[in-house]
């Protein structure tokens, strides 16, 4: 028997299972959630039979039937659509839901205005590593969320990994660290194993060698919470060969062009939201 969770009892319609409704379903229904209480809508018959093997939720015939009886409504549609499906359901959510946007870049502003009804609404940043229930998600709550809202929002968001309550304005930077944040790593995986590979190593053995330091220099951070300048001293010995690559590291400026790339995937975020 599932634990009681501020979600039990809450019917709770998800619109779009692509990557990030397929991730937030299962985690829904692995962590808290009775899967019948979920339903499910998308277009695409595919996507719904590929969760319906691994999650015996409801599948519903339209968005607007699967938003009828909802107390929270998940809107995990790409930013282009959003204001099409809004425009369908707005008719067909009770004047009580709740509704959680993942939608990227879509301020909250302007989804109060695709509804042209007053609403309780929270907009949400998750990412990429909530496909394998360690994400990180951010998000901001509307003019008429309460903190029951923010609780209801946290516990579906923690389903799939760990959330943070931000102000709306800190989601562009928020998104150009842990949204874009996962491309950051893989390219820094990427480039020491091509490295490995031009200096004589066969790929796999890079390949498995790189995943595998990555993955526990993760789990290093997570379990000991110390600051990354503490830890890479910890590894870095005087003299030796840790010591000669960060020698390079600081000298081609990689503390600069990290701050670059932030900053530049700020700005993007600030320009695509307008």
């Amino acid at each position: 028997m599932k634990a009681k969770s501020v979600l039990t009892g809450l019917k709770i319609a998800v619109v779009g299972a692509g990557n990030m409704g397929h991730a937030l379903v299962r985690g829904l229904v692995e962590k808290s959630v009775y899967a019948q209480s979920i339903s499910v809508y998308d277009p695409d018959k595919k996507k719904l039979d590929a969760l319906r093997k691994v999650c015996p939720i409801k599948i519903a015939k339209s968005n607007r039937v699967c938003v009828s009886l909802a107390d929270v409504v998940i809107l995990a549609v790409k930013p282009q659509i959003l204001q099409e499906v809004i425009t369908d359901i707005a008719t067909a959510a009770g004047k009580d839901v709740l509704v959680i946007s993942i939608a990227a870049g879509v301020p909250i502003a302007k989804i109060e205005q695709y509804f042209k009804k007053p609403l309780s609404l929270v907009r949400v940043m998750p990412n990429m590593p909530a496909l394998v229930g360690s994400g990180m998600s951010a998000f901001s709550l509307g003019k008429h969320a309460t903190q029951k809202h923010c609780k209801i929002t946290e516990a579906i968001l923690d389903s799939f990994g760990e959330s943070a309550q931000v102000p709306e304005r800190a989601l562009d930077l928020v998104t150009a660290v842990s949204g874009s944040g996962p491309a950051y790593f893989f390219l820094f995986a990427e480039k020491m194993i091509e490295a490995a590979y031009e200096l004589g190593m066969k790929a796999e053995l890079a390949k498995k060698l790189v995943y595998q330091t990555a993955l526990g220099s993760a789990k290093v951070m997570m379990q000991t919470q110390e600051d990354p300048e503490d830890l890479v001293a910890k590894v870095a010995s005087k003299g030796g060969t840790t010591e000669a690559a960060l020698g390079v590291f600081q000298k081609k400026g990689l503390g600069r062009l990290v701050h670059e790339a932030v900053k530049a995937a700020q700005k993007r975020s600030i320009e695509l939201r307008k």
